[in-house]
């Protein structure tokens, strides 16, 4: 059974300025609901919580889950900004390129990146997507099983986007724990050290990309300008971490999520399989049932949001996979409805909005096509039941599958 958050973090002083009524007690790396069913638990803080609510883990900070509130707060980085030290507050500030920067530095840094991951820019990768899912697929197919984050989902996004980085793609295993400790860890410090080793053993690839460039993400931030100039190698280096860790853990835990999904979900296989032209549909719903990444914004002067007081150094957990669940934002918002009007918020809002928008939906289109077309029927080991894992991603530890 999942250990309580009470028997794992303390409890911060509620903060005189914070009704009483806007505080619950929520940790969003331990909750036992939330190990147990990541987005039921997500679910039910609509039912339970405001809105906006107070939660007295990690020295005390505010949860988002509305979607009107999300967009005040990460649209508005002159009065929210994303410099922060974490929660848990680090003991120094992370550097982390371009996310951890507010307009117009922000901008500069990301811009010259935007056209890679346009809808036209991701295309030409489709092949390769394919062709990756294919054999990663039929390496599996014949013996009616497979641990699907291990065996299929864990080495398709990132090899991918490390070969698009130009990042080393042979110790997936260690890179997966280290961006686990950098973004789950209860510790700050230990946070802080995943950072610094991810830096280290990138810098090596930076250093050969400085000398000679090739065509890959990495070359392109040491040959292109950035806002009228080059970025110095500890930028880059910066830069090359956050990469890092957004193409290890979102849709890789996307990709799960939806496999866990259409287990449970029978019909829904096979009308995707009777007509793979509603798969695109299907899948940017799945994306939005299941939201993966969370944020983290700092108040830089005292204001008011939903009606609450504010203070400045407020810390602010945006529950972006909640949001995806607020009952005033999207009609029958449990429901899996295809073709919804209703923008989803997984990738975010504002000038932090996910990259890796377009890549993430053309690797998740991809992959069902090829997995539906290769695998019969197939439903969740009832033996070896899914394992989750929180932080500032929903995350899953193991996903058996059994089919034939």
């Amino acid at each position: 059974m999942a250990m309580s958050a009470a028997e794992k973090t303390e409890l911060a002083p509620i903060p005189g300025h914070v009704p009483l009524e806007r505080v619950y007690d929520f940790d969003y790396i331990y909750d036992a609901r939330l190990l147990e069913n990541p987005h039921e638990r997500m679910k039910s803080l609509h039912k339970e919580a405001p809105p906006l609510f107070y939660s007295p883990r990690y020295g005390g900070h505010w949860v988002v889950t509305g979607k009107e509130e999300l967009r005040q707060v990460a649209c508005d980085p002159e009065l929210f900004t994303s410099v922060t030290r974490g929660i848990p507050a680090m003991a120094e500030q992370p550097v982390l390129i371009p996310l951890t920067f507010d307009p117009p530095r922000h901008t500069q840094y990301r811009a010259p990146l935007n056209a890679k991951f346009t809808a036209k820019g991701v295309a030409p990768l489709e092949g390769a997507v394919r062709a990756m899912a294919a054999g990663l697929i039929d390496a599996v197919a014949a013996q009616g099983y497979c641990e699907f984050m291990n065996d299929v989902a864990e080495p398709l996004p990132p090899t991918l986007f490390f070969n698009i980085a130009g990042m080393p793609t042979d110790r997936l295993k260690e890179f997966r724990q280290l961006a686990e400790d950098a973004t789950a860890a209860p510790d700050p410090c230990v946070r802080m050290t995943s950072i610094k080793k991810i830096a280290a053993i990138l810098k090596e690839t930076v250093d050969a990309r400085m000398a000679e460039p090739r065509d890959d993400l990495i070359s392109e931030m040491v040959t292109k300008d950035f806002g009228g100039q080059r970025l110095t190698p500890d930028e880059i280096l910066n830069y090359a971490v956050l990469l890092f860790l957004g193409g290890l853990e979102t849709v890789v835990n996307a990709l799960c999520f939806t496999a866990r999904y259409l287990a449970l979900h029978p019909a829904l296989q096979a009308e995707l399989r009777a007509d793979p032209t509603r798969i695109p549909l299907v899948m940017e719903e799945m994306l939005r049932l299941h939201g993966i990444a969370m944020a983290v914004r700092r108040a830089t002067r005292d204001t008011e949001l939903d009606g609450v007081a504010i203070q400045k150094d407020d810390m602010f957990m945006l529950m972006v996979p909640a949001v995806n669940y607020d009952p005033v934002a999207f009609e029958n918002a449990e429901s899996m409805c295809p073709g919804r009007k209703e923008a989803l918020a997984t990738f975010n809002m504002g000038p932090h909005r996910c990259i890796g928008a377009n890549l993430a939906r053309l690797e998740m289109r991809v992959f069902f096509e090829e997995w539906l077309k290769r695998i019969p029927e197939f439903r969740l080991d009832q033996a070896r039941p899914p394992k989750f894992f929180g932080g500032l991603n929903l995350a899953v530890r193991s996903l058996n599958l059994v089919w034939g």
